[in-house]
């Protein structure tokens, strides 16, 4: 039965794909944690010409799921992002430290887990800067609020359809339903007089 009210074991119930609520007092790496939050604050950059910094974020996130014990694999995404993001002259070069910078690139461990945070740090401060403020008052915004508010609505009627949710509460119909009133279905023009004399 709990399953069925969608209640977990834990006794909590189950989070719906609810409309995101969007603080801009909330700190922008706790917002950028939502894929679709991102998506959008990296459209906005990108038409700044200044994606690099979150696009470098995005790809340190996919980075980071990948588990510690796959050393490999963390080895050949942390060499991408350093060739994509971190060499001098690099497609996306980033705008961080010389300090940082080099800290990235001798290192002798690329599979650590912490390589990346010095230069995620000073891109968010960059990004708090020069982005965020912009991005509050730009139409990415305001259409990610309506892609929301519209994600948001169509989950709950497809919730309700679900249910098979009808108008009228019995499922007999016409004549065979003790509460069908016939003057009601006949006209809509009908006062209180009417329905009194009836």
């Amino acid at each position: 039965m709990s399953q069925a009210l969608g209640i977990p074991d834990s006794g909590l119930l189950f989070q719906t794909d609810s409309a995101l609520v969007i603080n801009p007092n909330e700190p922008l790496n706790k917002l950028l944690l939502d894929k679709r939050f991102r998506q959008s604050f990296m459209a906005f950059a990108d038409s700044c010409l200044a994606g690099e910094s979150v696009h470098f974020y995005n790809e340190v996130h996919e980075h980071d799921k990948i588990p510690a014990n796959d050393p490999v694999r963390r080895i050949y995404m942390a060499r991408h992002i350093i060739e994509k993001y971190i060499v001098a002259g690099a497609a996306m070069e980033v705008n961080i430290s010389y300090r940082t910078r080099q800290e990235i690139l001798t290192t002798t461990n690329l599979a650590h887990p912490d390589l990346f945070n010095n230069a995620l740090n000073e891109l968010m401060q960059l990004m708090k800067t020069n982005l965020a403020k912009d991005y509050w008052s730009s139409m990415f915004f305001i259409k990610f609020k309506e892609e929301s508010n519209t994600r948001f609505n169509g989950h709950e009627q497809e919730t309700m359809a679900g249910w098979n949710f009808s108008p009228r509460l019995s499922s007999v119909h016409g004549a065979d339903d003790p509460f069908h009133q016939e003057h009601v279905l006949k006209g809509f023009g009908c006062d209180n007089h009417d329905l009194n004399t009836q």
